[in-house]
């Protein structure tokens, strides 16, 4: 009985404390409302990189994510200093990134119309090596809602 009592004891802590809001940062809270209305959070990216040293790489940020298929994924950043690029890689190619060095144009947010379910790097660098800081965020968009922001 005494085994049993302390079973249930464990199970009605870990179900009370499963439901407790964590604290979400106000800049955060702030960045997520730029995502949209019919963009639903999935996670944040906190970014802050130093400057590139001359003859080395560039300072990246790096997180391998499995994205699923037939899903639109919305990325923006709130800069803080400096401008964020963001890449999508999957196994090998490059599938987006929101610098278009043709026209020297950044955009924010992006959209990536994920197709095959799978392992993508999202990879977060900063205009021409420098120094910088910013919070990403992710979003899920339904794909009827984003025809419908189009027009």
């Amino acid at each position: 009985m005494k085994a049993i009592n302390k079973i249930l004891l464990i199970l009605l802590f870990i179900g009370s404390t499963a439901f407790i809001q964590q604290d979400t940062p106000p800049d955060v809270l702030a960045c997520v409302e730029e995502s949209g209305p019919a963009a639903v959070y999935l996670r944040d990216f906190r970014v802050e990189l130093p400057a590139a040293k001359p003859g080395e790489k560039t300072p990246m940020f790096r997180k391998a994510m499995v994205l699923r298929g037939n899903n639109l994924y919305r990325f923006n950043f709130c800069n803080a200093k400096g401008e964020a690029v963001i890449r999508i890689y999957d196994s090998s190619n490059m599938m987006l990134t929101s610098y278009d060095p043709s026209k020297s144009k950044y955009y924010n947010p992006v959209q990536f119309l994920c197709r095959k379910t799978g392992p993508y790097n999202i990879v977060i660098t900063f205009k021409d090596g420098e120094a910088g800081e910013a919070i990403g965020i992710m979003s899920h968009v339904k794909i009827s809602e984003s025809r419908r922001s189009a027009r």
